[in-house]
């Protein structure tokens, strides 16, 4: 009897510990009531034009994530480019420390010079780790270096969930993020003028300088195959199986979903594709405060023009459940008149946003599109003249 009780202990042990490698599962109900199940180790998806969080699962396990690693390296240099330090029409002589790393490639020649941008495309639509390794040489000398950036961006961005060892994604021990911090950095990266122009490239020759040809498919088939998708980043690795994170859009709603760990490559293009279609089905956007109309017009004293628009600092938007709408209002806080010089930075009122209940929600500054100087005593003698 004892022999049979310590064999069932050792069974639920080995049982406890086998569960921990099993994909966790999460389940929610669609608009038309059908549960719908994820699979994947961790799921997340967001709506980003409102900052909510709309699933989320194991979103904050530390995990391999593969080629989505390159999202954080893509943020890096666009940043180099916004800072002027780097030129997409620049031209990189590839090492043959480039050239030589394995995984998926663009087939880099060694000794050849490739532009930058073109680099940048092979990256996004084929996960190229040749062309990583080469523009993080580029920027800072060695892909260790890189790597270092990289972390100070998790810093940066407050990522507790995230290390890096390197730009590719290759496995390391100590390499991993999360599903809800690889959506930050996705974050930096979708808006991108280079990357949104990349990411919705399906196929393509891409010339190297010797004039061989090598054919680019992307790897997100997503932007194929689903409306509104709008770029992602997809990974694998024998430790991090199947991942993928894609963003899509429709009617103002703005989503990512991260899916890490699913078992095929199939099965994360489902799951994200549930995801969105839940997202998509099931929410709506509304917009409370536009930034680019005038809210209000207001007399201007000293100016020459007497009449000066006024806008919201930033837009404000609210997502809400289809069914669950709330009621808000607005309230405008500005003074009758105004008093030139006014400077677009400054701010001349606000806009308040309330709630159902009359409580503040947003505060939001506003101001005027464009200076306004004071009128010079000149102009001010040729309006009186005029009138005469």
């Amino acid at each position: 009897m004892k022999k049979n009780i310590l064999n069932f202990a050792i069974l639920c042990l080995l049982c406890c510990g086998f569960m921990q490698f099993l994909p966790s599962k999460i389940h929610f109900t669609s608009a038309n009531n059908d549960e719908i199940t994820i699979n994947s180790t961790a799921s997340y998806l967001i709506e980003i034009s409102s900052n909510t969080e709309i699933l989320a699962n194991n979103a904050d396990k530390k995990l391999p994530i593969a080629s989505m690693t390159k999202l954080a390296t893509l943020a890096i240099i666009f940043d180099e480019i916004d800072c002027g330090r780097l030129d997409p029409e620049d031209y990189i002589s590839i090492s043959q420390t480039a050239a030589a790393v394995e995984g998926s490639s663009a087939f880099l020649d060694a000794g050849s010079k490739y532009k930058v941008k073109d680099l940048i495309k092979t990256i996004v639509m084929v996960s190229a780790n040749d062309s990583c390794v080469a523009l993080a040489e580029k920027i800072s000398g060695t892909e260790e270096l890189f790597a270092k950036r990289m972390n100070n961006l998790a810093t940066n961005l407050k990522l507790a969930n995230t290390h890096f060892e390197n730009c590719t994604g290759l496995p390391s021990p100590s390499h991993f993020s999360s599903a809800r911090d690889i959506a930050k950095i996705y974050t930096l990266v979708c808006d991108n003028k280079l990357y949104k122009e990349y990411s919705k490239i399906w196929m393509e020759d891409f010339i190297h300088p010797s004039g061989r040809k090598t054919g680019l498919v992307n790897t997100n088939r997503l932007i194929k195959t689903y409306a509104g998708c709008t770029g992602g980043k997809t990974g694998h690795t024998s430790e991090a199986k199947y991942c993928l994170t894609a963003s899509a859009e429709r009617s103002g709603l703005k989503f990512i979903a991260v899916v890490i760990g699913a078992e095929t490559s199939k099965i994360r293009f489902a799951e994200t594709t549930k995801m969105f279609n839940y997202g998509f089905a099931n929410y709506l956007v509304k917009n409370l405060v536009p930034s680019n109309l005038p809210l209000a017009r207001i007399e201007v004293r000293g100016a020459q023009d007497k009449i000066c628009e006024v806008y919201a600092n930033l837009e404000f938007s609210v997502l809400e459940k289809k069914g669950e709408e709330k009621h808000y209002s607005t309230k405008l806080l500005l003074p009758d008149t105004l008093k030139a010089p006014i400077s677009q930075e400054d701010s001349i009122g606000k806009i308040l946003v309330l709630n159902e209940n009359n409580i503040v929600v947003k505060e939001i500054d506003l101001h005027t599109h464009q200076s306004i100087e004071k009128i010079k005593f000149g102009d001010a003698f040729k309006t009186i003249i005029n009138k005469w």
